[in-house]
């Protein structure tokens, strides 16, 4: 009998009784929370607008981590949500949490002068790729009116087969450019 009471009380905190939960047994049910603190990293984030980017680390703290159930979990936390801006963490925060980490300021240097160069790239190729769709839209236009000035119009079938030919070019010529670089 002890055996079976032992088993029952593993089982009852990894697979919660159905029948605690609302709605008859259907639907998700939570027996036990299990809090984790996980290790802060140097990360590599590039939406970080300033400062080194956190991650959390794979590893936890076994000793800062604890399960409840959920009603004394509910019982702890804090009832109020918080904000958005109430997350952000203020760079001075963020640099001393990656030195204390064992990061060498050469080390945060070298990390954010990544992020910042991606993100110039990334600002870059959208500002290529939207003067190139205007481009593109004004190029069509002329076309189009140079086409009705000198009476000369193609069928659509036509204007269409020319288009995905050239998509496919584009394409063609993007992947030439990939190899090459």
């Amino acid at each position: 009998m002890n055996a079976n009471t032992s088993a029952r009380n593993a089982r009852s905190e990894s697979e919660p009784d159905m029948s605690m939960c609302a709605g008859g047994g259907r639907g998700v049910c939570f027996a036990s929370v299990q809090v984790r603190e996980y290790f802060r990293i140097l990360g590599d984030n590039p939406s970080v607008t300033s400062g080194p980017p956190i991650s959390l680390s794979w590893e936890y703290d076994e000793d800062l981590s604890g399960r409840c159930s959920i009603d004394e979990w509910e019982g702890m936390r804090c009832h109020e949500r918080r904000t958005r801006l109430q997350f952000r963490v203020p760079e001075e925060v963020r640099m001393d949490w990656v030195l204390d980490a064992g990061y060498s300021p050469d080390q945060v240097r070298e990390v954010v002068g990544a992020i910042e160069k991606e993100r110039r790239e990334l600002m870059s190729s959208v500002v290529k790729s939207r003067l190139q769709d205007k481009a593109d839209v004004v190029a069509e236009g002329v076309k189009k009116r140079l086409a009705r000035a000198v009476g000369k119009r193609e069928k659509s079938d036509a204007l269409y087969t020319k288009w995905v030919s050239s998509v496919g070019q584009r394409e063609k010529t993007k992947l030439l450019r990939r190899a090459t670089a």
